[in-house]
């Protein structure tokens, strides 16, 4: 299972991403990191999540998919980094 860093921009007109942060939620593991940023696992590659997520999206919205592993650095909440732990 690869861990995802997931990150959005979402044109301020449309106001109705539900569906966008379900279908994130559904996926087997998934932490919110900061507003429009998650850290999800799937058995699925990068671009597999993106084509999935991509169809709660509005023309000029934006999603980047980027796998992670355990080469990686920051300071982060602990709830965060504890998921990070668990899923890498």
């Amino acid at each position: 299972m690869a861990v995802y860093f997931v990150s959005y921009k979402i044109d301020e007109k449309h106001n109705d991403y539900d569906e966008l942060i379900d279908a994130i939620k559904e996926y087997d593991a998934g932490c919110r990191l900061f507003g429009n940023q998650w850290f999800l696992s799937s058995e699925g590659s990068a671009e597999e999540v993106q084509e999935d997520l991509t169809q709660y999206l509005y023309e000029g919205d934006f999603i980047l998919v980027m796998e992670i592993d355990e080469n990686y650095a920051g300071w982060l909440p602990e709830r965060v980094v504890d998921w990070l732990e668990e899923n890498i």
